[in-house]
């Protein structure tokens, strides 16, 4: 999905965020607001906007001289999500279809963005909604065709607190078939609430699966910046959950159907791209 118009309020947006978590100065958040400006000026429009956002954040980290500007929230919401566990296994286990009930326990987990245009969410009334209403668009059937055939699955992780979820679909999947291999990519720096691999541990990702981090810092995953262990897993790897918007704003650029999207619409740009409504819960293999 390349850039839109109204991508640069966006971004804009989440520098006047990230800048008053740390300070109600005005100052401060102006000259934010002007660095990153003069960033978006020279941008590639060919881009998906989750690969400029590199850019716009290193700005926004070396404006406010932190390196992690939301390293407190991101534990807060690691912790918040880490209380619900007991919540979703016992959903999972009482459910007739445990891997659907797993799936949109995940995709709940999805509202947990503070780069996006929601100003406010709530965790327990999108589990209670995403339980009872399910999803939008809903390729489950396709998908466990295929995991009954794959021998090694990649999560590409998104934001923390909703990772927590997505290692609990990640338990269910392996308790399903044991001798799957399971990969989880994770950012490959700090960007906005996104998880690293500093923040996977911390909630125990690395018990189920093997971590991988992504060469880049951005949110999103692009397959061109993958080299090594990264590229290598890439390649060979014969499923993909591709969790989130960010993903989908880079992956939705190439055609690969190994790739199923697990994510909640909260962006009207993204809602248009796909002609459904904002907040649409959507778990679809890749077809662009």
């Amino acid at each position: 999905m390349k850039i839109y118009p109204e991508c640069y309020n966006c971004f804009i947006t989440q520098a006047i965020r990230s800048s008053k978590i740390h300070s109600k100065n005005k100052e401060e958040s102006l000259k934010v607001v002007r660095n990153v400006v003069r960033i978006l000026t020279d941008i590639d429009h060919s881009l998906p906007p989750p690969i400029i956002s590199e850019d716009v954040y290193k700005t926004i980290q070396e404006t406010l001289g932190i390196a992690d500007p939301y390293k407190e929230i991101k534990k807060k919401y690691n912790d918040i999500a880490l209380d619900y566990c007991d919540f979703a296994y016992a959903r999972i286990r009482n459910a007739e279809d445990k891997l659907l009930c797993a799936l949109k326990l995940s995709l709940a987990g999805n509202i947990i963005d503070f780069g996006g245009e929601q100003d406010s969410f709530s965790i327990e009334e999108t589990i209670n909604d995403t339980i009872h209403s399910g999803f939008h668009v809903n390729e489950i059937d396709k998908f466990k065709s295929d995991l009954k055939k794959a021998n090694s699955l990649i999560l590409l992780a998104d934001n923390a607190g909703e990772a927590v979820f997505d290692k609990i679909l990640l338990e269910t999947i392996k308790e399903m078939y044991p001798t799957l291999d399971i990969y989880v990519f994770v950012r490959g720096g700090n960007i906005i609430n996104d998880i690293t691999i500093e923040e996977a541990k911390y909630i125990g990702l690395d018990s189920i699966a093997n971590i991988i981090e992504s060469p880049k810092a951005i949110p999103g995953f692009w397959p061109e910046f993958c080299d090594g262990e990264c590229e290598d897993i890439w390649k060979s790897a014969d499923l993909v959950i591709s969790k989130g918007q960010g993903n989908f704003e880079t992956l939705s650029e190439i055609s690969d159907k190994r790739i199923y999207f697990l994510f909640i619409v909260k962006c009207r740009v993204v809602a248009e791209f796909l002609k459904l409504k904002k907040f649409s819960k959507i778990f679809m293999q890749n077809r662009f």
